[in-house]
């Protein structure tokens, strides 16, 4: 009886309708979720004002309770018809005028006080290369003597190799002739002369080796090989188109040194009965610039 129920239990469960298993839910995404955000419009946007002061860093010569006044000296005495450029300056700012000298004299009134920047010169011979510096009182101001040089004609530049020269030994002079004038700005210039003769003499020790006189190259240069034959300072100097003078000033001569023979500490120089022997001096005879 037993085994017939659980046959009967047995073909229940196998004719019988299974229950279903309820569906996996999905993988969640792996792509990161997009967000748009729209930046908002700042066009129309108006900022509120700060309070403050507008500056400025524009240097003025006046007005001002001050005067800068002067005069202007040259070779020959005052000098009239000079410009004189009078700057003040703050820092890295400047401002500037010119004024004319009249009878060698010159004045610019109604200026504030301060540090003040002053030079003079005369187109096309005459001009102060370095400026003159000076403090401006506002109550009351000492007077500016400026003193023009001339920068006019012909003028040599020597150069000297080696410098300085060894006595005995050759040397290469080379010397620039240019002719310098004042432009209209106070800046002197120098234009090289080319094809100009020159011509060296002198009343000291130095010894001409190549062509002399000799003509100037397309640089506006003359050379020449020299030998200076006695220690010291030697004069020469330099006529152009031999017309023109010019003393040129030349670093002084110097006496070779002594080559000293390395000795060996215990060991004499010489066996008696021998005669020391010298090391002959070697010279070196510089060819440029010959012609």
């Amino acid at each position: 009886m037993t085994t017939v129920v659980g046959a009967l239990s047995l073909a229940a469960c196998s004719t019988g309708t299974a229950e279903q298993a309820e569906p996996l839910p999905p993988p969640p995404s792996t792509q990161a979720t997009t967000t748009t955000v729209v930046a908002p419009d700042l066009s129309q946007t108006v900022l509120p004002s700060v309070r403050g002061a507008t500056t400025t860093t524009t240097v003025a010569l006046g007005p001002g309770p001050a005067t800068v006044s002067g005069t202007v000296s040259g070779p020959g005495g005052p000098v009239p018809g000079a410009t004189v450029r009078i700057e003040r300056f703050v820092g890295d700012e400047v401002a500037s005028a010119e004024v004319l000298s009249t009878d060698g004299t010159w004045s610019l009134p109604s200026v504030a006080g301060g540090r003040y920047r002053v030079r003079a010169w005369r187109a096309p011979d005459l001009a102060q290369v370095e400026p003159t510096l000076v403090f401006v009182d506002a109550r009351r101001a000492a007077p500016v003597e400026l003193t023009v040089s001339t920068f006019s004609g012909p003028f040599p530049s020597p150069a000297l190799a080696p410098n300085p020269p060894v006595v005995g030994a050759p040397a290469n002079l080379v010397v620039l002739v240019a002719q310098r004038s004042v432009d209209s700005t106070g800046v002197v210039r120098a234009v090289p002369m080319p094809g100009t003769q020159v011509t060296l003499a002198g009343s000291g020790g130095w010894q001409v080796r190549s062509i002399n006189p000799t003509v100037t190259d397309a640089t506006g240069n003359g050379r020449w090989e020299l030998t200076c034959r006695a220690g010291g300072a030697q004069s020469l100097s330099i006529t152009i188109n031999g017309v023109e003078t010019f003393p040129l000033t030349l670093p002084p001569c110097v006496e070779p040194v002594p080559v000293l023979e390395p000795t060996i500490p215990g060991v004499p120089t010489s066996s008696p009965g021998t005669t020391p022997t010298t090391r002959p001096t070697t010279t070196t005879t510089a060819t440029a610039g010959r012609r």
